[in-house]
C-alpha cells in the first residue's frame, strides 16, 4: 500500500524549492508535528515560516457510489518577522505566488490553493507574525483500499 501523503511537508518543500529569492529573501522553515510541541526559533537571524495541519487536516466526501471521493488537506503556515509589517506582507506575497504558479505541480495532490491570509494584531513589540491557510485536492480518488 502507497504512503500517505504529508500535506504541511509537501508545501514546505515546494516553497523551498520554488522561493524566489530575488523577490523577498528566503526564511527558515519548520514544520511542526504536534499541537505541544514548543516553538523555539531566532527572528535575528532570520525570518521563519512554520508550517503546521490546518483544521480540519483532512476531509473527505464521498460521491457517487462511495467509491471515490474528494480529499481536502488544509495547512496553515504561521510568518514570523521581525523587519517590518511590509516585510510580512511581502512574504505573504511569495507564497501566494508560488501556490499560484505551481498549483497543478505537485506530486501527491491535484491541486494547491492559496486560501486567505490573516495578519495577527496582538500586541507584540516589533514582531509581525500571519498565518496562511493552504488547501490541497485530490479530486475523484479511489476511496477503496485493497
Amino acid at each position: 500500500m502507497p504512503n500517505e501523503p504529508m500535506p504541511a511537508s509537501d508545501v514546505i518543500d515546494e516553497l523551498n524549492s520554488q522561493w524566489n529569492s530575488s523577490n523577498v529573501t528566503e526564511p527558515n522553515y519548520i514544520e511542526v508535528t504536534g499541537a505541544n510541541d514548543p516553538l523555539r526559533f531566532n527572528l535575528n537571524r532570520a525570518d521563519y515560516i512554520i508550517g503546521r495541519a490546518g483544521s480540519p487536516e483532512i476531509q473527505e466526501v464521498p460521491i457517487a457510489n462511495y467509491k471515490y471521493g474528494n480529499r481536502t488537506y488544509r495547512v496553515a503556515l504561521e510568518l514570523y518577522t521581525k523587519n517590518s509589517r511590509q516585510r510580512l506582507y511581502n512574504l505573504m506575497r511569495e507564497v501566494r505566488r508560488v501556490c499560484h504558479a505551481r498549483v497543478h505541480s505537485l506530486t501527491n495532490f491535484q491541486r494547491i490553493t492559496f486560501n486567505n491570509f490573516t495578519e495577527d494584531n496582538s500586541e507584540q513589540a516589533n514582531v509581525w507574525v500571519g498565518t496562511i491557510d493552504i488547501e490541497l485536492q485530490n479530486n475523484a480518488v479511489l476511496l477503496e483500499i485493497t
